[in-house]
């Protein structure tokens, strides 16, 4: 049997800055700030993490 492939689906450029801040930690407000967006669009970007990774939420997406 095939081992499962872990290729990620495609991620845009902010959305790969917005998971890495994720993974270590951050909240969507931390995440606005040091990326100079609102925590609102920090949220949108989250979601679409989400959906790409198939993720149900914050810490399952940390470890895709």
């Amino acid at each position: 049997m095939a081992a499962p492939s872990k290729t990620l689906p495609q991620l845009t450029s902010r959305e790969t800055e917005v998971l890495g801040l994720l993974v270590r930690g951050h909240s969507n407000g931390s995440i606005g700030v040091r990326l100079g967006i609102s925590t609102k669009t920090a949220s949108v970007h989250l979601s679409n993490i989400l959906h790409k990774l198939g993720a149900a939420n914050r810490v399952e997406a940390s470890y895709r």
